[in-house]
């Protein structure tokens, strides 16, 4: 289904790219000039409050997006069922109020706590996704793009949809 999200987007928007890779640390530090970091600061906390896991970055780069929609600059993330952990849900509960997403944060939240997801292997996976997933949707900020948008990979048939019918590139 992700490639016909794919094929989709760019039936929409014309350049778009897969697997985008963002030149950033995932680290808290790379974001020190971001006006949100004291937020920031806050999510890291408490994501490795929540278990215990210290470590949770796992990586020199920050994984890359599914999508990146070149014009307008955003990012598209396909999430899938995996993405919907408690740790997610405490990230997203620690966002600004003003941080602009292009998704519903308290559907996001919602979902979280209603599937609560769990992949324990390696034990702070949900921890590292979490704050891979939360950077993702602050990167916007410091990179001049329009706000992350994510689409919930269980909201539609995704694999039934046409990107030459009309009706389906409208929904």
């Amino acid at each position: 289904c992700k490639e016909t999200v794919f094929r989709m987007l760019r039936k929409i928007y014309g350049r778009v790219s897969k697997n985008h890779k963002i030149t950033i640390v995932p680290t808290l530090e790379a974001f020190q000039k971001h006006p949100f970091y004291p937020a920031l600061e806050d999510i890291l906390h408490e994501l490795k409050r929540h278990r215990g896991h210290k470590d949770i970055i796992k990586s020199s780069r920050l994984p890359a997006c599914d999508y990146f929609v070149h014009e307008p600059r955003f990012i598209v993330e396909f999430d899938e069922s995996q993405h919907f952990t408690i740790p997610r849900a405490i990230t997203l509960e620690n966002y600004p109020p003003e941080m602009e997403v292009g998704f519903s944060v308290v559907r996001w939240i919602e979902l979280c706590r209603e599937l609560r997801k769990r992949d324990n292997d390696p034990p702070h996976r949900d921890e590292t996704r979490a704050w891979y997933d939360t950077l993702r949707d602050f990167v916007p900020v410091l990179m001049d793009y329009k706000p992350t948008v994510r689409l919930y990979a269980s909201e539609l048939r995704w694999c039934d949809l046409d990107p030459d019918n009309s009706t389906d590139v409208n929904r």
